[in-house]
């Protein structure tokens, strides 16, 4: 079955996660910004935790958080009902941090998109969709939305953009295959990628994966602008 991979836009109501709010937190004239979106049953003081952990200056960091702690209802591999509108307002909801970001004077070529888990599926989904040069892309134990049957489709060139896809062997939450295909797209559409994979069945960011994210982030700031 062959899918687009947008769903279609809800009709009307305000958007609950945009309703929820987000954390800044920074320094107001870093050289890059970093989309951080936290995972299912999470909230912006979680990414707060993991950029405290990646100790990483010249950086301004924007955290939304999601209605309820949850960008959506259901597995990120699991059908959804026609009529949903969950994913497509978490579409929505990052659509528009990232305008407000370039408004702010952080364009897409100076923002970093760093999401864990339910988080991670919803950047990687958004990234593939809107696909352009970023400072960076960070996938932490996740991959794009759709279920296995889905054959779903994507187009367009990351230009170079660095990005980095960690996870676990055997995570129960998401499948190595999943993440295997993720890599493929972001590769394919010109991502310059590192993958990790570690064995085990954690959920986590590991400290293996906190090094790489961390490395990534030093390098975006020295190439936009200092060090």
């Amino acid at each position: 079955m062959t899918s687009s991979a947008a769903p279609a836009r809800p009709q009307g109501g305000e958007n609950p996660h945009l309703a929820a709010g987000a954390e800044c937190w920074g320094e107001e004239d870093a050289p890059v910004a970093v989309l951080a979106v936290h995972g299912r049953t999470q909230s912006p003081a979680d990414m707060r935790a993991l950029a405290e952990r990646l100790d990483v200056e010249g950086l301004r960091w924007l955290a939304p958080a999601a209605a309820g702690q949850s960008w959506y209802p259901y597995g990120f591999m699991e059908e959804r009902p026609d009529d949903d509108p969950w994913l497509a307002w978490s579409l929505d909801a990052v659509d528009e941090h990232v305008g407000r970001l370039a408004e702010a004077g952080w364009p897409p070529e100076r923002v970093v998109l760093l999401g864990f888990s339910q988080g991670a599926c919803l950047l990687a989904h958004w990234a593939l969709l809107h696909p352009r040069r970023y400072a960076g892309l960070v996938v932490l134990t996740g991959g794009y939305v759709g279920t296995e049957r889905e054959e779903v489709s994507f187009a367009g060139d990351f230009n170079g953009t660095p990005a980095l896809l960690a996870g676990c062997e055997a995570d129960p939450w998401v499948p190595r295959n999943r993440m295997a295909q993720t890599e493929d797209r972001l590769r394919g559409m010109g991502a310059h990628l590192t993958s990790l994979v570690e064995p085990g069945t954690e959920h986590e960011v590991s400290a293996t994966a906190s090094e790489l994210t961390a490395r990534l982030l030093r390098h975006t700031v020295s190439a936009t602008g200092r060090g």
